[in-house]
């Protein structure tokens, strides 16, 4: 029977009917042939409760009724046939009685089948009339009265009794223990993934569909609360290869489940779980006690504030461990599900453990016992499994059958890996053997020296266990068992280099009777170290004749003893358990390959401690070892550091893998793929073992979805490799200190950070986390990276590391314990960026100050590096990364302060356009979707700046008016005072200037009364700049006279420089040439002190057009040259404009008319992308004399005219000037200068 009938029926009932279900896909089709008969089946279970509230049958009587409507076909009248309703189909009803039936498409206020049988007795049902082969809508709606009842009265006569039937079976079992008024019955609506995916309803699991709906809503249910795009939903569900129609297929799906959990919700009367349409895909919403996997997470959060023997740590595992039902989203098949389900299991297995540990702590070895003997037999080669069962075992005085367990584990092993049990295993096997107590994890202790003899204590001879002497096994002292090396890897490319290095140290015969030199190859995890071992060591072989032997050990610390034990073993050593003390073990090592050509490979060592024992002491063996750690105290090893790839040996490798014409054909997609695997040869092999397990996906599909980050690890799984199990054995390995700076650096996201952002996170001072970062550069979890440029040390964590500590600090730390830290850091950078800006010369003041540092946190964070310039440089990346981190957790004041602080400081002064656009467009998304207006007007403001500064004026004027009425509407008078300055700012310098006036003398009023000067004299510089343009030479020195005093009392020497620099252009356009010059001169020598090369470009072309109309052509050529590459490395496009058009005003001074023509022209292609209608004209003033000077009048002429036409809108000076161009031409151009009072023959004006 259909699947969605199945929630509501259970037990056998057949209930006669005409013609099969009409599906959605075929309806009209079905719809347009007769029907043949068909049985339709209910389900029912028998009644547990006769019990019914009015509310509940009144429920159960519509969605029973509803669903044989939707899925079945009724005799509805005496000799005829009606046909029904399809699953999108209605049933119309005047009387009670069935009147008509069609297939009803999605309509206004009719989109659910459950919309039309609701309780309501108010319901109005619309009539569907069946005529000419299609459906169409009548003319007027019917009102029912007391319609499910009707309803239910008219299939109970057709159906008898069996409607009674499946009524009573159907309302205690859907809610439970009803009985209740209101009809909501005890248990809620759940969705279980750990386990068979399931939404259980009042206790029980309801039908969820066909398979490819249930891997919908397992796609979406692992990141419940979360967005998933539609594509990485069709990629879960298809693995890669969907159909050519996947997204109306998703659509269907998506519909079903909405109709699904609709169905679910009638349990209480409201939608515990829902799902919701988001931009680019879909959300399922729950609360976190409705699904197991939240519930889980919340417990391992209480679990983490626990110290390790609080007895309420082992409550909450338990709860946590009975979660589980069995394999994560069981049955659903594909890639994606099998890596979700290998994650969970690993979580799963980490639960048990834990739980398992707390108990042992508690002295509950029993139920420990139990349980994880139950698990053992799912994964009996699960060590840690058998560890902890062997400790329960032990603890629970049943040691037999501890070591019983531990040679069945052995022999398992051995059988179906051909290794050995691990180091830790071991080591509890010998204390066992002891007797000795083993409530502590086996992990944190030494090993215990044996007891001493004395003459009185006899010795107890000690039977060795019959599994450490297998009959393959040679006797004591033979040496090897020939080659143990795994197979090389066929594909093995790169590290020639480290290869040739290599076998030239290990190769060539010893010259002398000392040992040889151990050979250690150290990196970061999945950097290769194993697989260049073993290539190494197949390569030397014929140089080692006697034997290769190679240990493998887990990357955890291990006892040195027991990795000695494991490599006697590995030669063939079979007396080992009666070697009691170490140092006869160590003489039966040194004995067994003395006078002997073996070469030993250990692989995965922790500590130097585990090297060194093994150092041969004879000269013709030798010893490689690879590790994370350095091992930099092993003696006269020789050291081979392994480091990511390059992108040439990325595409090598994975060329070797899938195949070069397969790179060929997708080149650029290969490149792609190459970057998001960040050189590491571990995720290069895992992708391209993906690929060519998928000979027909493209590399372009990968790589899209390797782009996500939120997804990327759990796609870098293939085979049994998986990049994040590499990196977690290093994070494992780690103190809990230094795991969570871990996790917090990660959470962060910085790509490169000093420590000073480790300490902000942690709030301890920096010495401490200094520690805790070496700590992590020791496990190769981060990498030192020097900052030569600004002398700095700067610490950078490999993106996929980065993306592991992300998801770890998610799973492990709090909700609120993630906002505090990122709260400290914001705050700290927010306070240093604030000092550093109060060094330095800003064009308007920060509008939102946060309170300051705290005391605690200046001690963390404050140091004399901190405080220098090159800081700011230095830090970029790790702000805007800091601000985007805060925006994403809705911390929008600190998002908001942050970027503020950082326009002042940083971006402004050195156009740092990227870095500002990024933060920016971070906190005006939080600062919308929190709704906080002030914060908002700041970012508004901060835009409006940065299109100005990138000279888009058209986008800037529409950023400020916004900032003003947001600032206006808080009674924000200083904000909005700056925002009228900054829009007062962009009218003025696209010339309008007799708008920008009243704007500018409001700020500069405002501002100046409110204390703050340096805001008022901007204002004032702008007022200055806008009467000087229109002409009003005394009111233009008086308004900038007034701003640079104002600058200069506050030490601003950038907006005294600028100012100074505008008086010599009222000069200037005076034609008062010397005292422009001096003016100018002043601006240029104060702006040169400072170093400032931006404004230095401005202060040069003022000067060089100065030296122009002085006649010094030469003078100015090398200022204007250096100014326009400045301009250009800036990416300042207003400031190359103005110098390429003085450099063609030099070249028609030089008499180079074809050069200033060129030159001018591009000049005038450059206003005209600005949108800047004044420089535009006065290019066109200029590009007229070249016209004129080369004899072209009506060209000139032309260019003149267009140009005044510009002056005279704008209300400039230069509409006064313009006959004097003409007349300069003489009575050829046509020009009528009557009545003019201009007095020059060339241009003077300001610019």
């Amino acid at each position: 029977m259909p699947r969605s009938t199945q929630f509501w029926a259970r037990s056998s009932i057949s209930v006669r009917v005409m013609g099969p279900l009409i599906d959605d896909a075929s309806a009209g089709e079905t719809a347009s042939r007769p029907l043949a008969p068909t049985t339709a089946t209910l389900s029912a279970t028998p009644a547990t409760s006769r019990v019914r509230c009015r509310n509940c049958e009144r429920a159960a009587k519509t969605r029973i009724a509803d669903v044989l409507l939707m899925n079945s076909v009724f005799r509805t009248g005496s000799g005829s046939d009606e046909r029904l309703a399809s699953p999108r189909g209605a049933l119309m009803t005047t009387d009670g009685g069935l009147e008509s039936l069609g297939t009803l498409q999605d309509h206004e206020g009719c989109r659910d089948p459950a919309a039309l049988f609701a309780s309501s007795d108010e319901n109005r049902y619309s009539r569907l009339l069946w005529g000419r082969g299609r459906l169409s809508w009548a003319a007027r709606a019917t009102p029912v009265g007391g319609a499910p009842d009707r309803l239910w009265q008219d299939l109970r006569s057709r159906t008898g009794s069996e409607a009674e039937r499946i009524l009573d079976s159907h309302i205690c079992p859907l809610h439970g223990r009803c009985g209740q008024s209101n009809g909501r019955g005890g248990d809620a609506v759940e969705l279980r993934i750990l386990g068979e995916l399931q939404i259980q309803v009042a206790g029980r699991p309801i039908e969820l569909g066909p398979l490819k709906q249930r891997l919908v809503l397992a796609a979406l249910a692992v990141d419940v609360g979360r967005g998933v795009p539609v594509e990485v939903l069709i990629d879960r569900v298809w693995d890669g290869s969907p159909p050519a129609d996947a997204r109306g297929v998703l659509y269907t799906y998506i519909t079903r489940i909405r109709r699904l959990l609709a169905a679910a919700a009638l349990v209480e009367g409201v939608s515990p779980i829902t799902l919701a349409r988001r931009p680019g895909g879909y959300q399922l919403e729950a609360a976190d006690d409705r699904v197991d996997l939240r519930q889980l997470r919340t417990l391992s959060e209480q679990v983490q504030q626990l110290d390790a023997d609080d007895p309420r740590r082992a409550q909450l595992l338990r709860q946590a461990v009975e979660l589980w039902r069995g394999d994560p989203l069981d049955g659903l098949p594909g890639d994606w599900a099998a890596r979700v389900r290998e994650r969970l299991r690993q979580q799963a297995l980490g639960t048990l453990l834990e739980w398992a540990e707390s108990e042992l702590r508690q002295g509950r070895p029993g139920p420990v016992a139990d349980r994880l003997s139950q698990a053992l037999e799912r994964d009996p080669l699960t060590e840690p499994l058998v560890l902890h069962l062997m400790r329960a075992l032990h603890l629970s005085g049943r040691r037999a059958e501890a070591l019983d367990q531990y040679a069945r584990t052995r022999s398992l092993l051995a059988d179906e890996l051909g290794v050995d049990p691990g180091s830790e295993l071991q080591l509890l096997h010998q204390r066992i053997l002891r007797d000795e107590s083993v409530r502590r994890p086996v992990a944190v202790l030494e090993p215990t020296p044996p007891p001493a003899v004395t003459p009185s204590q006899p010795v107890e001879a000690t039977e060795p266990d019959e599994q450490d002497q297998p009959d393959d096994i040679p006797h004591a002292g033979r040496a090897g068992r020939g080659c143990q090396l795994p197979p090389p890897l066929p594909d093995h490319t790169g590290c020639e280099a480290e290869i040739e290095q290599a076998l030239t140290a290990l190769a060539q015969p010893q010259q002398t009777l000392t040992a040889r030199p151990p050979l250690i190859l150290s990196g970061p995890g999945g950097v290769g170290k194993t697989s260049l071992s073993v290539r190494l060591a197949h390569l030397l072989r014929a140089s080692y004749p006697d034997g290769q032997i190679f240990v493998g050990l887990d990357g955890r610390r291990s006892d040195p003893v027991s990795v000695l034990n494991q490599v006697l073993r590995a030669l063939g050593v079979s007396n080992v358990q009666q070697l009691r003390s170490t140092e006869e073990k160590l003489g039966e090592y040194r004995s067994t390959i003395s006078g002997r050509r073996i070469l030993i490979v250990l692989d995965a060592a922790v500590s130097a401690e585990e090297v060194r024992p093994l150092i041969p002491g004879d000269s013709g063996c030798a010893l490689i070892a690879t590790s994370r750690a350095r091992l930099t105290t092993v003696p006269g090893a020789h050291h081979v550091e392994l480091t990511m790839f390059t992108p040439e040996q990325s595409l090598a490798l994975l060329g070797q893998i899938i195949g070069a014409d397969r790179i060929a054909r997708e080149p650029e997609a290969a490149e792609t793929l190459v970057e998001l695997c960040a050189g590491l040869p571990l995720a290069l092999r895992i992708v391209g073992a993906r690929l060519t397990a998928r000979p027909h996906q493209r590399i372009a599909r990968l790589a899209d979805r390797l782009r996500n980050e939120r997804y990327r690890l759990d796609e870098m799984t293939a085979d049994g490799l998986a990049v994040r199990l590499s990196v977690a054995v290093s994070y494992h390995g780690l103190d809990p200190a230094a795991r969570r700076v871990f996790r917090l650096l990660g959470f962060m996201g910085a790509p490169t950070f000093a420590e000073w952002l480790g300490a902000a996170l942690l709030g301890e001072p920096v010495d401490v986390t200094e520690e805790l970062l070496d700590l992590l550069v020791d496990a190769r979890l981060i990498e030192v990276v020097p900052d030569p440029v600004h002398r700095t040390l700067r610490y950078r964590m490999h993106d996929l590391v980065r993306l592991y500590a992300y998801e770890r600090a998610v799973e492990e730390d709090s909700t609120a314990e993630l906002h505090t830290a990122v709260a400290r850091v914001l705050t700290a950078a927010t306070g240093l960026s604030e000092r550093l800006g109060e060094r330095l010369p800003h064009a308007v003041p920060p509008l939102y100050r946060q309170p300051p540092m705290p005391v605690s946190l200046q001690s963390c964070v404050l140091a004399a590096d901190h405080l220098r310039p090159g800081w700011l440089d230095a830090e970029g990346a790790c702000l805007v990364a800091a601000v985007e981190r805060a925006a994403e957790l809705d911390m929008d004041a600190a998002a908001c302060a942050l970027a503020d602080a950082l326009v002042f400081a940083s971006f402004a002064v050195r156009n740092d356009f990227v870095s500002w656009d990024r933060t920016h467009a971070a906190a005006i998304g939080v600062a919308r979707r929190t709704g906080n207006r002030v914060a908002q007007a700041v970012i508004e403001c901060g835009i409006g700046l940065l299109r100005y500064k990138e000279d888009r004026f058209a986008e800037a004027e529409r950023y400020f008016p916004a900032a003003v009425t947001l600032f206006d509407e808080a009674g924000h008078q200083a904000g909005a005072a700056a925002a009228r300055n900054g829009l007062g700012t962009v009218l003025r310098e696209v010339g309008r200037h007799h708008e920008a006036i009243p704007l500018l003398e409001a700020a500069a009023e405002t501002l100046a009364r409110l204390g703050d000067e340096n805001g008022a004299a901007h204002a004032r510089y702008g007022l200055g700049h806008c009467h000087r343009e229109l002409g009003d030479d005394t009111a233009a020195t008086t308004r900038l006279g007034e701003a640079i005093s104002g600058y200069r009392t506050l030490g601003h020497w950038r907006g005294e420089a600028i100012a100074t620099r505008a008086i010599g252009l009222v000069h200037r356009a005076r034609g008062e040439l010397d005292e422009a010059e001096a003016w100018c001169t002043r601006a240029h020598a104060l702006i040169v002190e400072h170093q400032d090369e931006h404004i230095t470009c401005y202060t040069s072309q003022a000067l060089a057009k100065i030296w122009l109309r002085q006649g010094k052509i030469d003078r100015a050529r090398g200022p204007l040259e250096r100014s326009l590459a400045t301009c250009r490395r800036l990416h300042d496009r207003l400031g190359v404009a103005l110098v390429q058009r003085t450099i063609g005003e030099l070249h028609l001074a030089a008499g180079q008319l074809d050069d200033a023509a060129r030159v001018l022209e591009l000049a005038y292609d450059g206003w005209q992308a600005l949108g800047h209608d004044l420089g535009r004209a006065r290019t066109l003033r200029d590009i007229g004399l070249v016209r004129a000077a080369g004899g072209d009048l009506p060209a000139a002429h032309t260019a003149w005219t267009d140009a005044l036409a510009v002056f005279t809108r704008l209300g400039t000076r230069e509409a006064a000037e313009a006959p004097g161009w003409h007349r300069a031409c003489g009575p050829g151009c046509g020009f009528d200068c009557a009545g003019s009072t201009a007095a020059g023959s060339l241009a003077v004006s300001a610019a």
